[in-house]
């Protein structure tokens, strides 16, 4: 049931997650050109600030679940899919604190000389995001793979 759990828990964080980054590629980031001083803070502060504090809370229990998954199914040619979820949400969480983060508190505290250096660091941005856009795709990828493979995972229910 532990299994069940941690799984269920991994693919809606995984399934949040790729989301956020298909709809950022997909959706925002072609907009996101035409971004100044004057709307800055509405179309991407507080985008990124919502982020950050759902992913705050979401993420650290994908670590968790992870783990669980690993454990658990250590010994099985299952835990394969749990070390790749783990190296996953790593590698996204690895990208988005140390690199992305920094610049969305620039980009947030209008620490950029004018339009121009806006829109080079709003490029980094979404070059820095194009890896967690892949490395999510890989990770959902993967905890989907596990679910459908692993078969009956309702049936740990009972």
């Amino acid at each position: 049931m532990i299994t069940f759990l941690a799984a269920l828990w991994f693919l809606f964080g995984a399934t949040m997650y790729v989301g956020t980054m298909w709809v950022l590629k997909w959706f925002l980031f072609p907009t996101w050109h035409g971004l100044t001083r004057a709307n800055v803070a509405v179309h991407f502060g507080i985008p990124t600030r919502r982020a950050t504090t759902f992913f705050t809370v979401v993420v650290p229990l994908m670590f968790v679940a992870a783990i669980v998954m690993i454990v658990t199914e250590w010994g099985t040619r299952w835990v394969w899919f749990g070390v790749a979820c783990l190296v996953g949400v790593f590698v996204l969480t690895f990208v988005g604190q140390l690199i992305i983060i920094p610049i969305n508190r620039r980009v947030r505290g209008g620490q950029f000389v004018d339009d121009t250096e806006l829109v080079g660091l709003l490029r980094r941005w979404m070059v820095l995001n194009d890896v967690r856009f892949y490395g999510s795709t890989l990770t959902w990828v993967a905890i989907v793979w596990y679910v459908v493979a692993r078969g009956d995972l309702l049936g740990a229910l009972t």
